[in-house]
């Protein structure tokens, strides 16, 4: 799926950037080691694993961190604005914060496997909430197919809809 999704967004002329927290760069890695994606595609990313970076980087207003942690759908969104700041040239941002493993902010409402997907694509942001099991790398390699999937699905759908 991910090869798919790299030839879509290559078809469609289209350029993706990342900002990523509990996935540490590895989707940014991914969607770069695919055909001509380094040069077509991939504007590049940022990973803000640490608050202090989404604070004195990406500008993500501290008492938002602190009102719903760093791994919510509150900061998730906030990362992919201020993403679109940083890649201005960008078509796509996603932006990716979770409890990969446990020593984050994990609750019972919000276990560790917890991820949370914005796309900011065509001038909206598109939200997604994903619990993933397995251990740490799987997690990653299921969190990756799952962006493809969303993506192939977004932009198939704008395709679909902008036909006559």
């Amino acid at each position: 799926m991910l090869q798919h999704c790299c030839q879509l967004l290559e078809n469609l002329q289209l350029k993706i950037a990342f900002i990523e927290s509990a996935s540490s760069g590895y989707l940014t890695s991914q969607f770069s080691i695919h055909k001509n994606s380094g040069a077509d595609i991939l504007l590049g990313g940022l990973v803000s694993y640490d608050p202090s970076i989404k604070i004195s980087i990406l500008k993500v207003n501290p008492k938002l961190i602190e009102t719903y942690t760093a791994e919510s759908p509150q900061v998730t969104e906030e990362m992919c604005k201020r993403g679109q700041t940083l890649f201005p040239k960008a078509d796509i941002i996603v932006s990716c914060t979770g409890l990969l493993k446990s020593g984050g902010s994990e609750t019972s409402e919000k276990p560790v496997g917890t991820f949370f997907i914005c796309i900011s694509y065509q001038e909206r942001i598109y939200h997604y909430h994903y619990f993933l099991s397995g251990h740490p790398e799987q997690k990653l390699k299921t969190l990756t197919r799952k962006v493809s999937d969303t993506l192939i699905a977004l932009l198939t759908s704008e395709t679909q809809t902008a036909s006559p």
